[in-house]
């Protein structure tokens, strides 16, 4: 009884204190409050174009172009921000940089109001599971949580669509910014493959539907590599969704 009457006592001290001497603050403006407050909601830069994620010429709906369909690719790229605009930039780097990882939680609910506005066609009954980009263990020892998964997780709940974790990534690779593109091919190459925490994974992908989830891409070079070992262990169609494009 006494357990149940002091632990919620000493959650209200310990977020007490940490708010007093580590005030939540808008990564943008610096607002107390909210990692991000309304305002600076409504300001961060809207991408113009969904763009085909292997020509990265834009395409109605981030559909692949079927001229640039192949057996193993992604079917299309959803991306919402521009990444260029300083603000976005700026959210993401410190989400990850500074272990902030609520702020996922809340560019997961601006992400998934956008979806129900703009791609309702992903959210038919048991249409799509989400798949968030797998790090590699020891950098997420590091960082203390993946961004991709927090994101597939507040999205699942907005969405109401299940989470599938069946990726793991088997090779420590460098930051993809840091590269130019022939790099970043080589650097992303076989780093995936399905995940050993789940008893048959294969049945999990087999003639399904996924919605590969990361928080940015640049050249599509990471979600491809996903992309291609849903494909190839008999995944029906993979969407990639981004909140950020760079």
């Amino acid at each position: 009884m006494y357990q149940t009457l002091i632990k919620p006592a000493f959650a209200d001290i310990k977020t007490f204190i940490l708010d007093t001497l580590f005030p939540i603050t808008c990564l943008s403006c610096g607002k107390e409050g909210d990692f991000l407050c309304v305002n600076c909601k409504s300001l961060l830069t809207k991408l113009e174009h969904q763009r085909c994620i292997a020509c990265q010429k834009p395409s109605p709906f981030g559909l692949t172009h079927p001229s640039c369909q192949t057996p193993h690719m992604a079917d299309g790229l959803i991306s919402f921000y521009d990444y260029h605009d300083k603000k976005v930039s700026k959210i993401l780097i410190a989400g990850k940089y500074f272990f902030l990882k609520d702020i996922y939680k809340t560019l997961a609910t601006m992400v998934a109001e956008k979806i129900n506005n703009n791609f309702p066609n992903l959210l038919s009954p048991n249409s799509y599971f989400l798949t968030p980009i797998p790090l590699h263990p020891s950098r997420k020892r590091w960082r203390g949580f993946n961004q991709a998964e927090i994101l597939c997780q507040s999205l699942s709940t907005e969405l109401n669509l299940p989470v599938a974790d069946v990726l793991q990534r088997r090779k420590l690779t460098k930051t993809q910014k840091d590269l130019k593109k022939a790099e970043r091919l080589q650097n992303i190459n076989s780093a995936f493959t399905l995940s050993s925490k789940i008893l048959n994974p294969k049945s999990y992908i087999l003639n399904n539907n996924f919605i590969l989830v990361d928080d940015v891409t640049t050249t599509g070079a990471t979600l491809q590599e996903a992309a291609k070992v849903l494909k190839r262990n008999g995944a029906t169609k993979v969407i990639c969704l981004t909140v950020a494009r760079d």
